[in-house]
């Protein structure tokens, strides 16, 4: 829009209105500690809090679907190992170990 010496006014010099993008959901607080738990060794306590965790992001829609999956996954091979290393410790070592009489 001129003004009345023909030279644009000052809505030619304002910035063009950009939309906010959408908020992202956050990532849900169980797959996290379900992960960490099942990285560090706490294999049942990731498998139940991964469990948990993909559960609650089906009904809330929040974000970390990966995170509980790897949690589930990863306590689930830590549980095999462990229980492999009891069936190897009890049927080979054990009997090694003990002395007869």
């Amino acid at each position: 829009m001129a003004d009345e010496f023909g030279t644009p006014g000052l809505a030619a010099f304002a910035p063009a209105v950009q939309q906010a993008p959408e908020p992202r959901p956050p990532v849900d607080v169980l797959a996290v500690l379900g992960f960490l738990a099942a990285l560090f060794g706490l294999s049942l306590v990731g498998v139940v809090l991964g469990w948990l965790a993909v559960v609650r992001i089906r009904r809330s829609g929040a974000r970390g679907t990966g995170l509980a999956r790897a949690a589930v996954v990863l306590g689930a091979l830590g549980l095999l190992l462990e229980c492999a290393l009891a069936v190897l410790y009890f049927a080979v070592l054990a009997p090694l170990v003990t002395l007869p009489g």
